[in-house]
């Protein structure tokens, strides 16, 4: 499960982990990355213009128009296979371009706060991992709801249950 292997990663690293380790730990990365690919921020950016037709969604759109939904970017089978999947391994398999996987928007437009929110997920997720011992409250799928111009989940979607501390 993705869970045993984020604690295997992070086991040999111990309870009080160097900040950079933490930054640089390949399936942590991943699981930061394709958290954001599905719950991505913000949905839109700013206009992009299209360089050739394409198809997303069903929706076929020509080239030399302007487009800009980070969310559907995300959704795009021909970049991420079975995108309603949950699937780190497939960072780890691929380099994405700077404008296949945006979370953040790309370019000198992007998000000055990126590399900050990157860390600071990683560093609550290692940690929180490192001390406690969750489970699911319950299996229900969690879907992503829009809310104005971000997505993102309900409070009270995803709840946790902390059966005990990590040794």
């Amino acid at each position: 499960t993705v869970k045993q292997k984020l604690l295997e990663e992070l086991e040999p690293i111990g309870e009080n982990p160097d900040s950079m380790t933490l930054f640089k730990l390949p399936y942590l990365t991943a699981v930061y990355q394709e958290t954001l690919r599905i719950y991505p921020p913000a949905i839109f950016t700013l206009m992009r213009h299209i360089q050739e037709p394409v198809e997303i969604e069903g929706n076929k759109l020509e080239a030399g128009k302007a487009f800009g939904c980070i969310y559907l970017l995300h959704q795009r089978e021909d970049l991420y296979p079975e995108p309603k999947q949950f699937k780190p391994e497939r960072f780890l398999e691929r380099q994405f371009s700077l404008y296949e996987y945006m979370p953040f928007g790309a370019g000198i437009r992007r998000c000055i706060g990126a590399a900050l929110a990157e860390f600071e997920i990683k560093l609550v997720l290692a940690t929180i991992l490192n001390y406690y011992q969750l489970e699911l409250a319950d299996s229900r799928p969690v879907k992503p709801k829009l809310q104005s111009l971000s997505i993102g989940l309900n409070t009270d979607a995803v709840k946790m249950i902390m059966t005990g501390e990590r040794n």
